[in-house]
């Protein structure tokens, strides 16, 4: 009867244990990708106390050898009840301790470690450690009464507990390799990270020194440009006051142009009368020349005429001398022959010698006249060409006196100037000249 209830109580103690498997399972299903926390039984975590608790308070309702751990059975082992259990029961406890063993185990090994369902039992035995001394009577009687349900189940429940450590373990090892590989990787990442950290600094470095060389050629291009802006800036202000001095001398002129335009345009008004009067003292001058020419056109017909007579004349005389001297040769002829000879020679030497006289005379005058006609023809062909030329100028001059520049007209003026003086000239010559060998040319006759 006392080995029944032990059996009672170790069925009840594995399925406990299968519980706080199961609860582990759960744990180590719900925590498993978390840290590592190494607990012990002597120093259960937060929230194993409420686990603790919970299951203290579950217990109380239950027998008090039902929280109880092989540990407990160990402990009767070595009481005087250790001589009633059978072999059966001995090989029973001893699988329990075995799968104690293979969890705690996985417990070490599990990267999540956290409490199992055996070190919760412990604390739950040696919570209720001092009141299992006074409740031991007790518990005895229980092992007797509960050995009797609890042998037909607990070989179930120990296969089912062995499928459950060994699905565990299997789980172990593959947490265990899903370890190693976790841990491969994470070291192959923290040395890619030291790559990458690495070559973040190089760039980081190459990033700086970068800045840092293209903030000095900035700063150089900045200092320069505002070298070369200021230079301008000296050079433009310069520029701009060398310019306001050229306004101010262009304004100067202006003024001084506009009176020497002024003055120039004064000087025009009076060029251009002064030609207009020598236009007119030039026609003036041509009207009196051909009038000089007619004049002497006529004064050349007259003296023809009066040659031709002087001509008829001298033979007129010639006749009459040869007349007379036959008259007298005939009168004389009985008186004084000699003496009327002589007369009449000396008489007709006489008339010889005025005839040479008068022929001379009249070479003289022909000579004269020939020469004086030639020059006054050959200076009235040339001063008429460059009067006629002087006038046409004059004319084309008066026609551009208003688009003409003050320096041509200048010229225009002298040149007009040197032409009136020639024309002067040449005017007073011809008058001379008729002075000299015929002044009745001269003459103004009423008629005229």
């Amino acid at each position: 009867l006392y080995s029944r209830q032990c059996f009672r109580t170790s069925g009840q103690l594995i399925g406990s244990a299968s519980a706080s498997v199961f609860s582990g399972e759960e744990q180590f299903e719900d925590y498993g990708e978390g840290e590592d926390v190494d607990y012990t039984p002597s120093s259960p975590c937060p929230d194993d106390d409420a686990r603790t608790n919970g299951f203290s308070d579950l217990g109380s309702s239950l027998p008090s050898s039902a929280g109880q751990t092989p540990l407990k059975m160990c402990h009767l082992y070595n009481s005087d009840v250790l001589d009633v259990y059978c072999s059966q029961c001995y090989k029973k406890v001893n699988l329990l301790n075995d799968l104690e063993a293979r969890l705690n185990n996985l417990r070490a090994n599990s990267p999540n470690r956290k409490i199992s369902s055996t070190a919760f039992g412990r604390q739950l035995f040696q919570h209720n450690h001092s009141a299992f001394s006074s409740s031991q009577g007790s518990t005895e009687d229980l092992f007797r009464d509960s050995i009797d349900s609890c042998d037909v189940d607990i070989t179930e429940k120990v296969s089912y507990l062995e499928k459950k450590v060994t699905e565990l373990e299997n789980d172990s090892l593959a947490n265990g390799d899903l370890k190693c590989k976790l841990k491969q990787g994470n070291t192959q990442l923290v040395h890619r990270v030291h790559e990458l950290e690495e070559q973040l600094k190089d760039q980081e470095s190459r990033a700086d020194q970068t800045l840092e060389e293209e903030t000095h050629r900035h700063r150089e291009t900045y200092c320069k440009m505002e070298r070369d802006k200021n230079t301008d800036i000296e050079l433009l202000s310069n520029r701009v006051q060398q310019l306001e001095e050229e306004n101010g001398e262009m304004k100067l002129n202006v003024c001084k142009l506009k009176s020497q335009t002024e003055k120039l345009d004064q000087e025009k008004q009076r060029m251009t009368d002064r030609l207009e009067d020598t236009s007119l003292r030039l026609k003036d001058e041509m009207d009196l020349y051909r009038k000089m020419m007619d004049k002497l056109w006529q004064n050349r017909h007259e003296f023809q005429k009066e040659r031709e007579a002087m001509q008829e004349l001298i033979e007129d005389l010639r006749r009459e001398l040869e007349h007379l001297q036959l008259f007298k040769l005939g009168s004389e002829a009985g008186q004084g022959a000699g003496l009327s000879e002589y007369n009449a020679k000396t008489r007709e030497i006489e008339m010889e010698h005025e005839v040479k006289r008068l022929k001379q005379e009249n070479f003289k005058l022909r000579d004269q006249n020939d020469d004086l006609n030639s020059q006054i023809l050959s200076l009235s062909l040339y001063e008429a060409k460059n009067l006629f030329a002087c006038h046409t100028k004059a004319q084309s001059l008066a026609a551009e006196i208003d688009n003409a520049s003050r320096d041509e007209l200048v010229d225009a003026l002298k040149e007009q100037e040197c032409v009136n003086l020639r024309l002067r000239q040449y005017m007073d010559k011809i008058i001379l000249a008729i002075l000299d060998h015929n002044p009745s040319i001269l003459e103004i006759k009423s008629n005229s």
